[in-house]
């Protein structure tokens, strides 16, 4: 079996959703924290307990393409810890093909380039109305895993008729 592995990282909290590609169904919607290390921890031990995360992981769910949020510079040294996150992932998965995707192309595959995180969410929601997620970084990292078998043309995906959708269910609940 083959899995795509999208994820939407993050020092904090990687977001991790790997999606069957026989199937075409998730199989595993994550996500990797490091909240519960000390103040003083060090990016060093962050990134350790983060490869060893998707490592025990990998070997449940055999790789073969990988799709990641492409980083965007706001703070400095921020952008610059996230990258790190960035190397060992590009290192874990050297031996896959790589895909990056910028926040406003996922948003664009989903719904629209200006949707918020919660309206992506909600679009997702309506096609996958039993996946939970636990926090943000899931949820994007879902739709990265959704752009890349859009763009892949291993799923069909209307964003009118998802739209459309989304107004009838409004529509009943205020009936």
């Amino acid at each position: 079996m083959t899995h795509l592995y999208a994820f939407d990282l993050s020092m904090e909290c990687t977001g991790l959703t790997i999606f069957d590609l026989e199937s075409v169904l998730p199989v595993l919607v994550a996500s990797i924290s490091t909240s519960h290390f000390r103040k003083n921890a060090t990016h060093g031990q962050k990134l350790k307990y983060i490869e060893d995360e998707i490592i025990k992981i990998g070997k449940k769910y055999a790789p073969s393409v990988v799709a990641i949020e492409r980083g965007f510079s706001r703070f400095n040294t921020s952008t610059q810890v996230i990258y790190r996150v960035h190397g060992v992932i590009n290192k874990l998965f050297h031996n896959y093909e790589q895909i990056y995707y910028p926040p406003k192309t996922v948003k664009e595959a989903i719904c629209r380039g200006d949707a918020t995180k919660k309206y992506v969410q909600e679009t997702i929601h309506k096609v996958y109305p039993d996946i939970n997620f636990s926090n943000e970084d899931e949820s994007d990292s879902f739709a990265i895993a959704l752009t890349y078998l859009i763009k892949n043309d291993l799923i069909k995906w209307n964003k009118v008729e998802i739209k459309k959708k989304k107004a009838k269910e409004k529509a009943s609940k205020e009936e």
